[in-house]
């Protein structure tokens, strides 16, 4: 198997002048031009357009990607915090529950059956 890059740059001639574009690999078999310009009179122009737009390209590519990596971060993080604070609520809840039951028993009191789910003919 043969390892692409996942952005880079084609150079392709239209008559008399020149396209460069900057291409994305989506899959294996199929790329996408995220950016081109067209109009270059000479290769040597349009090769020199292409590899500076692909490194300006590249760094904002990877500020995006920082951004969103931040964003994941901080949602990991509330998720978790809100993970914790519901098992701590329903800890709580159970430590309730449970002593509740005990002042229930030592006051002689009958451990209630909530299931109501069957008939009481």
């Amino acid at each position: 198997m043969t390892q692409q890059k996942k952005f880079d740059y084609t150079i392709k001639q239209d008559a008399n002048t020149w396209t460069a574009a900057i291409t994305r690999r989506v899959s294996a078999r199929r790329s996408s031009v995220s950016k081109s310009q067209s109009g270059f009179e000479t290769e040597a122009l349009a090769l020199e357009w292409a590899t500076a737009e692909l490194t300006v390209f590249l760094e904002k590519q990877k500020q995006a990607n920082a951004r969103k990596s931040e964003r994941r971060a901080e949602r990991n993080a509330a998720a978790e915090k809100a993970a914790a604070a519901k098992e701590a609520s329903h800890a709580a809840f159970l430590a309730k529950r449970e002593e509740s039951r005990a002042r229930a028993l030592e006051a002689g009191e009958e451990d209630f059956d909530y299931d109501f789910d069957e008939d009481e003919d």
